[in-house]
């Protein structure tokens, strides 16, 4: 960063910079010119600067000047604008206008007014700190930013702690590599808070939360290795304090504070994964964690007491607690510190499976709830993107009590207890539950939907308790699938249970077989979305299950009706369904060697991308050209061209590969020129169908095609990696790059790109922490360095070290192979 002189703001400007916050923010009516506008600024020192001035102001500078929102309203959108500048602009806003950022930021850490500012200052802080580093605020005078932070911040109480507790959550979120090891010590010091009886309930509270949010988002991170990372030995080493801060907790009751308390059951069922690096524990301590995290866990979700508003809430984290202990039991084989924590299970069993059971029936509500949306010419729907956006977890309030959390969730979490408790213990579970659906079994449409969905989930835990009845409740569960007359929510879950039998069925006589797909191909025209959900569902797993099993052929008989009924549904299905059905299609053409029943489906779906591609050109034209309201892009020509380039994977035809490869290469290149961020989906999924078809051209025809468009494809692929933020578009670009790189060669590059994009890869995997990103890099990256060693020998040479020393090799099944192949090659150039 340069040195630059300073700007200072003035009156006029200052009006101009809220005029442009309030129509980004405060109005929406006209946002996306609104947001272009904002956009031409993003790497201007002096608007920074700007931002800054406005952010740190107590008041409106502009005394007279009539304001549409709050004076705080304006304050959080420039420092939220703030932030988005320096993570975007990053080196090119210049020394001055990062210090001055920085500088009326800490001040506002030190002294905020509101809880929203707060929390945006330390998200300004920790995005400064990411451009800079820990020590950059005291070499430039602004004092120890973690002396600050866990002593004079942390002991201020009110707001300025809650600002020391975000700023620390949001440095161990995005910085972890920094952090390190020290996430031990910023955990044990924050946990003092909670137990201080002195300290006000809302900041033992957010101290909590701040814990909690740290847990579980390293739940994200690789534990499968032999060695932990500095932040991981750090959590592992501070897990027993947190752990046993939960239990005190709950010894406590949470003081009858019943959104803390579920927030710590869900705390307990993430420490569990923890279990091994705080035990062995003394005697009485591990009776404590039986009684406490079990027992009265049991106690909680057989409890008829009512809490109010959170009783789903309470209940769900309850179950989860329970399910996720089992799980652990049965993952590490009933032994280690987990078959303690099991010892009360069995003796409270009837209670549990009781409450449990009670828990699983739908309400009336609930059913019609569903029906309102059910008609399948009703789209899915469609989630709205912001650019003004906050996506860090807040820590000030009870914000889980926001998330759809009710009673489907509560249901659903009462299921997966059940199967645990199946595989737990199939012997002594199956009685108590057999009990319940026998009483649960009826003409009301509510009990009967919920004995069938329990037969289904104890299908597999308790098959040898149910072998024998098996037959009959097939039967049963086909006849009511068959039924026109039987109630949607009924046949749905029927079609469910029998997918969970599938395995039986294939070993059994040929005829049940027939007869359960039978089944589900007759549900597959059905007017409800759930119904035909659940049967290409079922029927996709059908042939998966034939996959592993080796006994696909099974199924040869039921592919002319199977076949006409995916063309019959191809015009109706939309949204995920067609997903689902055009997956089912793939499974079909794959294995089938009558060529009337490929070409057949291959000609609808030609037929049928003709419409598709005619909704999204028109729906991408109303939202991006012509800038329509209340429009979202029709993305079903995806699901459809996902099929056509599996088709074409069996049936290879480079000119209609070749034609459909540039269309999205145009849709593509239009999508940069326009600058659309917001929509990752589209981007992403523009990128990977150019995967796609790139995969099922000729060489011949691909190299020729990229002579034409001069590299295009691969520059497109580039700018994207370089230039947008967002990790999924990133790795939809590595993705493409290699597939170009894999079926062109050097030539899919133009020239000066190769040796840029070695350069910027060595730089990003660094930074990355997914196992699968880092695995697709590591990929391009020695692709690379087999093309380009010759080439950029030196730079190779840093990007496969980046590489090797990015990913370790115990850490995925291929990566030993990716290593040797690719480390012989490097080793093998002169």
């Amino acid at each position: 960063m340069n040195s630059e002189e300073i700007y200072r703001p003035t009156p006029n400007d200052v009006v101009n910079v809220l005029r442009l916050l309030h129509d980004n923010g405060v109005s929406v009516q006209n946002s996306k010119k609104a947001y272009a506008e904002l956009q031409q600024y993003q790497a201007n020192p002096s608007f920074c600067i700007l931002l800054s001035y406005v952010f740190g102001a107590e008041a409106c500078p502009i005394q007279e000047l009539q304001l549409s929102g709050s004076w705080i309203q304006y304050r959080r959108l420039a420092g939220i604008t703030l932030k988005n500048n320096l993570e975007k602009s990053k080196y090119s806003l210049g020394l001055v206008a990062v210090k001055e950022a920085a500088r009326c930021t800490l001040s506002v850490l030190g002294n905020p007014s509101d809880v929203r500012i707060a929390r945006v200052a330390a998200q300004i802080i920790v995005k400064i700190t990411a451009l800079t580093s820990f020590g950059w605020w005291q070499e430039c005078g602004m004092g120890n930013l973690s002396h600050l932070l866990l002593n004079e911040l942390f002991e201020a109480g009110d707001l300025r702690t809650l600002s020391a507790l975000y700023t620390l959550q949001y440095l161990m979120e995005d910085l972890p590599k920094e952090v390190g090891a020290a996430s031990k010590d910023i955990i044990e010091r924050v946990v003092t808070l909670v137990l201080d009886q002195n300290t006000k309930t809302n900041l033992q509270k957010a101290a909590f939360r701040m814990c909690f949010n740290i847990y579980e988002q390293a739940e994200q991170l690789d534990w499968n290795v032999e060695g932990l990372s500095p932040l991981q030995t750090g959590l592992t080493a501070a897990s027993g304090t947190f752990a046993g801060v939960c239990t005190v907790l709950l010894e406590q009751g949470c003081g009858g504070d019943v959104p803390l308390l579920i927030q710590v059951l869900r705390s307990c069922a993430i420490m569990l994964e923890y279990l091994d690096y705080f035990t062995p524990m003394p005697d009485a301590e591990m009776t404590k964690l039986i009684d406490w995290w079990i027992r009265r866990t049991i106690d909680l979700v057989s409890s008829r007491v009512d809490v109010g508003e959170y009783n789903l809430q309470l209940k769900t984290a309850a179950m989860d607690l329970l399910t996720a202990a089992l799980k652990l039991y049965d993952r590490m084989g009933g032994n280690g510190p987990i078959s303690f924590l099991m010892e009360p299970i069995p003796l409270m069993l009837p209670d549990l499976v009781q409450a449990l059971v009670t828990c699983v029936p739908m309400s009336i509500e609930e059913m019609n709830g569903i029906l309102a949306n059910d008609d399948y010419r009703l789209r899915d729907a469609t989630a709205v993107n912001y650019h003004l956006n906050e996506a860090s977890k807040d820590i000030s309030e009870d914000t889980f009590m926001d998330d759809d959390c009710g009673a489907a969730t509560l249901r659903a979490s009462a299921l997966r207890c059940i199967d645990a408790l199946c595989v737990f213990s199939s012997k002594e579970t199956f009685p108590h539950l057999i009990e319940q659906i026998k009483i649960l079994w009826g003409a009301d449409r509510q009990l009967k939907e919920a004995s069938i969905v329990l037969f289904g989930t104890i299908a597999n835990g308790c098959y040898t308790e149910i072998e024998l009845t098996v037959p009959d409740i097939i039967r049963q569960l086909i006849d009511t699938v068959m039924s026109l007359s039987e109630d949607i929510f009924v046949v749905s879950v029927a079609i469910w249970s029998l997918s969970r039998i599938l395995e039986w069925a294939f070993i059994c006589d040929e005829k049940i077989l027939s007869d359960i797909v039978a089944a589900f191909v007759s549900r597959m025209q059905s007017t409800s979305k759930r119904v035909q959900q659940a049967a290409v569902s079922a029927l996709n797993t059908a042939f998966v299950t034939g996959h592993n099993m080796g006994a696909t052929a099974r199924l040869v008989e039921t592919f002319p009706y199977l076949s006409e009924s995916i063309i019959a549904c191809l015009p109706i299905y939309c949204d995920g369904n067609l997903s689902l059905l055009c997956d089912l299609a793939l499974h079909l053409i794959a294995v089938a060697e009558d060529l009337n029943i490929t070409s057949r489906i291959g000609a609808a779906f030609k037929s049928n991308r003709i419409e598709r591609i005619k909704y999204f050109e028109a729906s991408y034209v109303a939202l991006y050209i012509n800038g329509v309201p209340n429009t979202h892009v029709d993305k079903d020509i995806f699901s459809i061209d996902r099929f056509v380039a599996g088709f074409l994977t069996r049936f290879p035809d480079s000119e209609t590969s070749l034609k459909i490869l540039g269309v999205w290469h145009a849709a593509l290149k239009d999508a940069a020129e326009r600058d659309i961020r917001e929509d990752e989906d589209l981007l992403c999924n523009m990128m990977l169908t150019c995967c796609n078809f790139l995969g099922v051209t000729s060489t011949a025809a691909l190299t020729e095609w990229s002579r034409q468009t001069q590299g295009s494809l691969a520059s497109l692929g580039f700018q994207f990696l370089v230039t947008l933020p967002k990790q999924t578009v990133k790795s939809a670009a590595v993705t493409l790059l290699h597939r170009l790189l894999k079926f062109i060669g050097k030539s899919a590059y133009p020239n000066g790109i190769g040796e840029k994009l070695l350069v910027a890869l060595t730089s990003s995997i660094r930074a990355i922490d997914d196992s699968y990103d880092k695995l697709d890099l590591v990929r391009l990256i020695t692709l690379m360095v087999e093309m380009y060693f010759s080439e950029f020998p030196q730079i190779a040479s840093v990007a496969f070290a980046a590489a090797v020393d990015a990913l370790r090799s115990d850490a995925y099944n291929d990566s030993r192979w990716l290593f040797l192949t690719n480390g012989i090659r490097y080793m093998s150039h002169p």
